[in-house]
């Protein structure tokens, strides 16, 4: 088959889609490649900061693909938006080109004061401003080949680029200094290819998915998150630079004041199965440390919910992934545990005994296997991610996540996975609905209920729930089960409610509230956290947009 690779028209461009091409040959593939124009390319006038940059060099190739004109697209992964359009996947991330900065010209510490220095990027400025503050910084756009050019020209005294896009067209000799990341950390993606294509099973995703490098994969997945937990485009000033050190992902995050250089950093660590996890720890870390100001600067997009007030209900141990969440999209957070679980006491069951083991919560988990070995058995459904996770730490991987994360859903996936006629265990709560025994018993299964704990309201919550409601203007409430609804109206007045906005995890949580007489304000379309705090964000955002206000 042939395989028609969309690509921008510039030297480097060309020279990655040919790249791209070339090693499709390779695996026997025949490739033909299609120049598109972009909007980036047709607005060469002014600084990128300026226009934004979303889909700035990406919207027209993806439109292409959406459209079956070309079969994949071939992008620098720096100019790939984090959020791709429904219908598109990123396919294959190559082997890495070197992802750090270079100055041409001459070096840094070579320039006199006052020497003119070009870059279209604030996140060069920035971290320049703070290298040689003494310098001139000027703006420049155009292919790599025209910015040279003005350089020999003379109209600048150095200029900063992607040493990549050098190597890759044979100008490396150019290079006067490349500037390690401890001293300018590159942009998100910086040196890596992105190939882009619709999902399987098309065929160009599992031609092009061969392509794929593992540890650069890895390495842009942990920047691409942080870029994504800051809300930010190529107009926020933020360097990442992820690598892999033995056993051991390390992520360096900066972010960087585009007026006065003042920078804000850190560096995370953390185990390479879990890059998306490093990248939005990383940018809750440079959110605390001072970087909320400057990203709410440069993208008044980049924190929704700055100046939002949130109160999470989930139990103290489980409130940390949503209120970071929360807190990456700028709220201010109040935990306020309404749940607490309390382990009841069960007999080990027969692991081996069963065809199926069903848990419906990462607390079904943890309790069951407080009490069991967990070793091969049965075959393994987990209602959701969280739940599948906390499977993954027992070293037992899940069989069966249905496509939404709920009981009913879950039941649906195991009648499709042949569970009728077989011997199920179910361990969850104590007061867990009973859809999933009831209906998989009406399949002919022979379901074993283990309640193996209990939820309870934390003592004293009422005293305390009253003053934080009584005393702080809220403007939103997270609820992210029933039993969280029940407990916060036994904690908390419904006339203290009035003018706080109520956010459902899904919709049998959102059923309990309005069966109590709340009313919901959004519900979650994906009903995990990650989910919930996207909810509040886009209807906060898009209320802004449309002149209602926050209120």
């Amino acid at each position: 088959m042939k395989l028609r690779i969309g690509s921008r028209g510039s030297q480097l461009a060309l020279w990655q889609a040919r790249r791209i091409a070339a090693r499709l040959t390779e695996l026997g593939v025949e490739t033909e490649i299609e120049i598109i124009r972009t909007t980036g390319d047709r607005i060469t006038g002014v600084p990128l900061a300026r226009v934004g940059s979303k889909g700035l060099f990406t919207k027209e190739i993806e439109e292409a693909l959406l459209a079956r004109r070309i079969d994949l697209a071939v992008h620098s992964l720096k100019d790939l938006p984090v959020e791709l359009p429904a219908g598109l996947a990123l396919a294959a991330v190559p082997e890495r080109e070197s992802p750090f900065d270079a100055v041409v010209g001459k070096r840094l510490d070579e320039l006199a004061p006052g020497a003119r220095v070009g870059t279209s990027s604030l996140r060069r400025a920035a971290q320049l401003r703070r290298l040689r503050p003494d310098v001139r910084i000027e703006d420049i756009r155009g292919n790599l080949d025209t910015r040279l050019r003005k350089l020999d020209e003379g109209g600048y005294d150095a200029i900063l680029l992607a040493s990549a896009g050098l190597r890759r067209l044979g100008w490396a000799a150019r290079i006067a200094e490349i500037l390690e990341p401890e001293r300018m950390c590159p942009a998100v993606g910086q040196g890596a290819l992105a190939v882009e294509t619709r999902p399987a099973p098309d065929p160009a995703f599992e031609i092009c998915a061969r392509l794929d490098d593992p540890a650069a994969r890895t390495a842009v997945e942990a920047e691409r998150a942080l870029l994504a937990a800051l809300g930010g485009g190529c107009q926020v000033p933020l360097g990442a630079y992820a690598e892999l050190l033995e056993d051991r992902l390390v992520l360096r995050a900066v972010a960087a004041d585009p007026d006065s250089g003042e920078t804000f950093s850190c560096v995370e660590s953390g185990p390479p199965e879990q890059p998306q996890e490093l990248g939005r720890r990383a940018a809750r870390k440079l959110l605390e440390s001072g970087a909320r100001r400057i990203v709410a600067a440069v993208n008044s997009q980049a924190l929704p919910l700055a100046g939002q007030t949130v109160v999470v209900t989930r139990a103290r141990k489980q409130a940390g992934a949503l209120s970071s969440r929360l807190r990456a999209l700028g709220a201010e957070v109040i935990e306020l545990p309404l749940i607490e679980f309390q382990p009841l006491e069960f007999k080990a069951p027969d692991w081996t005994a069963y065809d199926w083991a069903v848990f419906t919560s990462a607390n079904g988990v943890e309790f069951f296997f407080e009490r069991v070995e967990p070793r091969p058995g049965p075959r393994i459904c987990a209602i959701g991610p969280a739940t599948a996770a906390a499977l993954r730490e027992r070293g037992l991987a899940p069989d069966l996540i249905p496509q939404e994360y709920v009981a009913e859903s879950v039941v649906d996936a195991l009648r499709a996975a042949g569970a009728a006629g077989k011997r199920i265990l179910l361990a969850r709560a104590e007061e867990a609905r009973d859809v999933i025994p009831e209906e998989l018993a009406k399949m002919g299964a022979a379901v074993d209920v283990l309640a193996v704990y209990r939820t309870a309201a934390p003592e004293g919550i009422e005293q305390k729930a009253q003053e934080v409601f009584k005393t702080i203007r809220l403007d939103w409430v997270t609820l992210t089960s029933s039993s969280t609804v029940r407990h916060l109206l036994r904690a908390v007045p419904k006339e203290l409610l009035a003018g706080v906005r109520l956010a459902s995890i899904g919709p049998v949580t959102s059923q309990t509230a309005r069966a109590a007489g709340l009313e919901i304000a959004v519900e979650a379309a994906e009903y995990t956290v990650e989910g919930l705090a996207r909810a509040i964000a886009d209807l906060v955002r898009n209320s802004r947009q449309d002149g209602i206000g926050s209120e």
